[in-house]
């Protein structure tokens, strides 16, 4: 019985150890997106995750030819153990700025799925995903 609930107690200490935290998405991922919701993803580009000076924020950056883009925005645990990244995204054009929200979930380190959407309403959830680059 004794080595039952050794066995039990080890195994909830490796499952507690090997959880997904917010600092294990920081780095260099390769995104794709699609223009609209429903539509196969066509878009893409490099995506830099940094920590942000709160515990559970982070930031992005997506450089593009004549365009900045940043991101950030707040980490939660949804009910499956899955680290939710959903916040707010801005592109800096030359001729002005568009905005929006986004809601990435990682089930592990190596990838997301996710949404975005932008404030004018145009584009409501439409697809952005994403891989590690190394």
């Amino acid at each position: 019985m004794r080595s039952l609930i050794a066995s039990v107690f080890l195994f909830a200490l490796a499952q507690a150890a090997s959880a997904l935290e917010p600092a294990d998405l920081v780095g260099a991922w390769n995104t794709q997106w699609a223009n609209a919701p429903g539509e196969a993803v066509s878009g893409g580009g490099p995506m830099t995750i940094s920590r942000d000076s709160s515990e559970d924020a982070l930031d992005g950056v997506t450089p593009a030819p004549g365009m900045d883009g940043v991101m950030n925005g707040e980490v939660s645990k949804s009910a499956d153990g899955k680290l939710v990244w959903s916040g707010r995204w801005a592109s800096v054009w030359a001729e002005g700025a568009t905005m929006g929200t986004f809601r990435f979930v990682f089930t592990n380190a190596r990838s997301f799925t996710g949404v975005w959407s932008t404030d004018d309403g145009v584009i409501n959830g439409a697809a952005w995903n994403g891989a590690r680059a190394n």
